[in-house]
């Protein structure tokens, strides 16, 4: 089992999440912009339904991850952060600078993709 967390890595990891979230919160605003109504063409036709479906998709995908974000923020007040939420070990600093919303370590990550088939890249 690794060593908890020291008081200044978790104020590091909550510096780490804000900015992520604001970022995030940017990015999904700019993606809500641009899925404004298409104008139609001199034909009629609307233009830009491929790029609308992506900005939703993208939207859908931040949404996601702003709530682990805003998961992760909460577990950094109520003392649970940096707990596999699987196997309950303490996740390592160093892959929580990496990814500091992530809620499992990296075997309870490892398995839970080879027992789908899937590897999720930022969990």
């Amino acid at each position: 089992m690794t060593q908890a967390l020291t008081t200044a890595q978790r104020e590091e990891l909550k510096a780490l999440l804000a900015v992520r979230r604001r970022d995030l919160q940017a990015q999904m605003q700019q993606n809500r912009e641009n899925l404004a109504p298409p104008a139609a063409d001199q034909d009629g036709i609307h233009q830009g339904n491929v790029g609308r479906e992506v900005d939703q998709a993208l939207t859908d995908i931040d949404a996601a991850d702003l709530a682990r974000i805003d998961h992760a923020l909460e577990a950094l007040e109520d003392g649970s952060y940096g707990q596999c939420g699987e196997c309950g070990c303490d996740i390592p600093f160093e892959r929580l600078k990496i990814e500091p919303q992530t809620q499992h370590c990296v075997a309870c990550k490892s398995r839970w993709e080879q027992s789908t088939g899937h590897a999720k890249p930022h969990h």
